[in-house]
């Protein structure tokens, strides 16, 4: 058996390594940078005769259904957007990169089902990545569509062995076996290997090099090696039954109904993408079961645990010539390290958030050790997950985005470092067992990585990892002291940062309580009075029943009155403790009924659109239906009210697991309007009472008991808002399960 190394020097020479065409470098440089307009794009592609045929083809075509057809390159870009346009692209180059070879001669390989096999797989992460709330869905299209393409790269250098491996091998684990005793590299890792001579996002590369691991060492990894795994897994045919699922589920939070109609969505869109890109694709005739592969079989160190922390190195002896120069340097380097020191606690205490507090530290780092590479894990309000964190500007805050690890569960050396409360580390000598530890050193590209717990009253309030340069052997026993002592100074600032949110969260608290002793005094005081003025009112409109200008009059002072009253009780609602119901609710039965509702009063505004998208899986939770009516009729009839010229109201439900699958699975239900978005004074301060730009008798707590009515409900709300495309709520509610007691009657 050759190595890997041997195999993937054989590739090199062989002449088979692809490269990205020039043209894809280039836009997805442009597409990734938020700064880059549509029309640099599009003068990117306009270079390409073909890539720019290809787009106004596709944006032509009757898979998007336009109604008008395009042929300005820029106008079909902005249709289209840059991430549909990245995928186009990426798809065409990688299609094109193939493309001229010819694999007729090989009797067992198939190129045209490769290439149905990894659209397919591509879609299938797209809806798998948008249906559990994965951040970036176009990411997850280019790992699915990646995701074998080592298979491709074995194939072209090595066309007889291959052949050998599949002429010989019944299913695919015997298969992957194979291709590691002949070639001495699995196809998972060959394409891991290519995406990191692509330099693209080393989260792709370990998509693609773990997607034949065992289910049970991918359910601790990232959400996006869990996207591909699940994809992948899906694309079998169905002769391995009911385990696929049970794995998927294992690892998505998807249930059998969801996965099945996310396949049969996906491969109506593979028959699509194809027609449109002109891509040959040819289904298999079936599949053998995607097996995982042993771990005997992998070439990582079963032994591979994390070292301890590595040791500072110790200098040789010096002769008695280089003594004082030594100690010269020593003390000149002392000096540099004790002012920049001053700058860093100085930067420290002028810090004004948990941003700028990684920011100072991010930068001492950098200045005092020329560590590059600061990842923190800090965790959740409830202290059951780790997330990961940078400030803005370090090169590591897009790959920080989603590193979520579990507190109580997660066998990560980072959970076990913050448990510990004491310093290890991570080294690509000895590779953890755990998969999101192995993806960290990807992430960090670093041979040895520092793991330093946050410390504060002997509390763990985090770990920050540093990514060392070589190795960490030119850091001395001095730097590794003067580390811990910045980072304890970091520990401090973070504890204290917390300790004021938790005070501004009593504060809150404190005035809502103020609030309710507001509202408990008005909705008495004021109650009463009115009731006895809607019965005279009453009373005088019997009496002059036959006067209409009367009857008008007192029409009105009524209607006010029941403006008055509406306002107390939205104040009383702050006075007491819910008293909602809970049931198992069909939660878009409920919601229709509202949308239909809503739209009859409207009727004569004729402006104003409501429509409903539910999830037709969505399934029955535990929940109150008057609480999730008062949610919705408030949240409605402030986006109705913001539109006064007419617009569009949408609602839609979906499954929701909320912290990728760390905790309960729930629901969400998204409301959006097309209105002006909300004004500032409103976006600066959303749930607070008593913040409104309404005239009329509005109260500004439309929002406030929405917020309050959500969090009685153990859900959470999400806004955004924006004055070109409108505003969004977003409110999820668990899935508390049908067998559980109400807990407020």
């Amino acid at each position: 058996m050759i190595s890997k190394d041997n195999t993937f020097s054989l590739i090199q020479k062989s002449g088979n390594l692809p490269t990205l065409p020039a043209i894809l470098i280039k836009l997805l440089a442009a597409c990734d940078d938020e700064d880059t307009a549509m029309a640099d794009i599009a003068a990117i592609i306009s270079r390409d005769p073909v890539l720019t045929c290809k787009v106004l083809q596709l944006v032509n075509s009757t898979y998007y259904g336009c109604r008008y057809s395009f042929s300005n390159i820029e106008q079909a870009v902005v249709y289209l957007g840059e991430n549909t346009i990245k995928n186009l692209a990426i798809t065409m180059s990688v299609h094109q990169v193939f493309g001229h070879r010819s694999f007729t001669s090989l009797k067992k390989f198939n190129i045209n089902v490769f290439w149905y096999h990894s659209l397919l797989c591509a879609t299938l992460a797209r809806r798998i990545a948008q249906r559990i709330g994965f951040a970036n869905i176009e990411e997850a299209y280019l790992a699915g569509l990646l995701h074998d393409i080592g298979r491709l790269i074995l194939v072209a250098t090595f066309p007889a062995e291959h052949e050998t491996i599949l002429a010989r091998t019944k299913n695919r684990q015997n298969t992957l076996w194979a291709e590691k005793q002949l070639l001495g590299v699995m196809h998972s890792e060959t394409g891991g290997w290519l995406l990191q001579k692509w330099r693209l996002n080393s989260m792709l590369a370990d998509a693609v090099a773990y997607h034949h691991e065992s289910p049970d060492r991918i359910k601790e990894a990232f959400p996006l090696v869990r996207i591909i795994y699940t994809a992948n897994l899906l694309c079998q045919e169905n002769d391995i039954g009911e385990q696929k699922y049970a794995d998927a589920d294992l690892l998505t939070g998807l249930d059998h109904d969801a996965l099945e109609e996310i396949v049969e969505g996906a491969e109506e869109e593979v028959e699509g993408i194809a027609i449109s890109l002109e891509i040959k694709i040819e289904k298999p005739a079936g599949n053998a079961a995607p097996s995982p592969i042993n771990d005997s079989t992998s070439s990582d160190d079963p032994e591979g645990e994390a070292t301890a922390c590595p040791a500072a190195t110790t200098p040789p002896e010096d002769t008695a010539d280089t003594q004082q120069e030594k100690l010269q340097q020593a003390l000149t380097a002392r000096v540099k390290s004790v002012s920049l020191l001053s700058s860093f606690l100085e930067n420290l205490a002028h810090a004004a958030d948990t941003e700028q507090i990684m920011a100072a530290c991010e930068q001492a780092m950098s200045i005092l050790f020329t560590i590059e590479k600061v990842l923190f894990f800090l965790p959740d309000s409830k202290n059951l997950l780790l997330k990961g964190r940078t400030s803005p500007d370090n090169r590591l805050h897009q790959a920080s985005q989603g590193l979520t690890l579990t507190v109580p569960k997660s066998s990560s050396l980072i959970v076990k470092t913050y448990h510990d409360m004491a310093i290890t580390s991570l080294t690509t000598e000895k590779p953890a067992e755990n998969l999101a530890d192995r993806q960290i050193l990807t992430i960090l590209d670093s041979d040895t990585i520092l793991l330093v717990p946050l410390v504060a009253d002997k509390k763990p309030t985090g770990v920050i990892l540093l990514g060392l340069p070589d190795k960490g052997d030119s850091l001395t026993q001095a730097d590794h002291k003067l580390i811990q002592v910045v980072i304890h100074q970091v520990s401090l600032c973070l504890q204290l940062e917390r300790m004021k949110e938790q005070k501004a969260a009593e504060l809150d608290a404190a005035r809502m309580a103020a609030v309710s002793m507001t509202a408990r005094k008005v909705a008495h005081e004021i109650n009463n009075p009115l009731g006895i003025i809607s019965n005279y009112i009453a009373s005088i409109k019997l009496k002059n029943s036959a006067d209409n200008a009367i009857q008008n009059e007192l029409d009105i002072i009524d209607e006010e009155i029941q403006r008055i009253s509406s306002m107390i009780r939205q104040l009383d609602i702050f006075s007491k403790d819910p008293v909602f119901h809970f049931a198992v609710t069909d939660v878009n039965a409920t919601i229709k009924g509202i949308v239909q509702l809503l739209n009859a009063a409207h009727s004569s505004s004729p402006g104003i659109d409501i429509s409903f998208l539910p999830d037709k899986t969505l399934p029955r939770i535990m929940t109150s239906n008057d609480g999730l009516k008062q949610i919705l009729i408030n949240l409605l009839k402030n986006a109705a009210e913001a539109m006064p010229d007419g617009g569009s109201i949408t609602v839609e439900t979906r499954q929701s697991a909320p912290e990728a699958t760390t905790v309960k699975k729930g629901i969400e239900i998204v409301v959006t309007d097309t209105g002006p978005g909300l004004p500032d004074l409103v976006k600066n301060r959303l749930f607070a009472p008593f913040v409104t730009t309404k005239q009329n008798g509005h109260s500004g707590l439309g929002l406030s008991i929405v917020h309050k009515t959500v969090k009685d409900l153990d859900g959470t709300i999400t806004c955004t808002s924006n004055p070109l495309v409108g505003t969004c709520f977003v409110i999820y509610l668990p899935d508390s399960g049908q067998n559980e007691l109400p807990r407020r009657t």
